[in-house]
This record gives C-alpha cells, structure tokens and sequence, in this order.
C-alpha cells in the first residue's frame, strides 16, 4: 500500500497542472492544452487552458504576416515556453512556416480609449 502511494503522488507531481513556474512567472507548457492567437506581424498571445492560472503570455517571434496565420502551434524542449522555442504556423491554403520564439512577457491589453 506504501508503494503505491508514493508512485501516486511521484505521478502527480510531474503533472504540471499549476501553470505558474516557482519564480511567479506563467508557465505555458505545449504539451498540454493552450490556446494561441496572433496580435501582430511577429507577435502572439498565448495562454494555458489547463489548471486554475490562465494568464496570458505575449510571445515575439520570428515569424512574418501571423494575421493570415489559421493555425498556430508551439513546441519547447522543456515545460515552460521560453526564447528559442519553436512556432509552427499554417494558413487556410496551405502555407506552413516554422520560426522561434525571440521574447516571452506577460501580455497586457492596450487600454480601451476613453470617449467623454
């Protein structure tokens, strides 16, 4: 029964259901579900959708045109996204593109203008 319990809990801590890395930074792991969008020429949001922390990231790449972009993958060696981590991109007619990540931030909205 002892055995059992320790191979439980040695399971479950490789889990990475909390999306936030030990320094208070958001850790988005690829190989679990997220969602990414593109918000530029080079830029895209991601967050994961996983576990209880779904703050956003904003990831610089170098990718060129991601507004035609349909779809938006990312790859890392490792469990958090960081520079150098791969971005697979494909449009409606087939385009793909393959490109790194160049800077990872938490994304802050532009401010909604103020009319009054």
């Amino acid at each position: 029964m002892r055995l059992s319990s320790l191979s439980l809990a040695a399971l479950l801590a490789g889990v990475p259901f909390a999306a936030q890395a030990a320094d208070g930074k958001v850790c988005l792991d690829p190989h679990y579900s997220y969602q990414a969008r593109a918000i530029g020429g080079h830029d895209i949001v991601a967050k994961p959708t996983l576990g209880h922390d779904h703050r956003e990231l904003r990831l610089s790449t170098t990718c060129i045109n991601l507004s035609s972009a349909f779809n938006i993958s990312l790859s890392s060696e490792f469990n958090c996204l960081d520079k150098g981590d791969s971005v697979f991109t494909s449009t409606i007619d087939g385009e793909r593109q393959t490109c790194r990540i160049t800077k990872v931030q938490p994304y802050v909205p532009d401010a909604a203008p103020q009319h009054g």
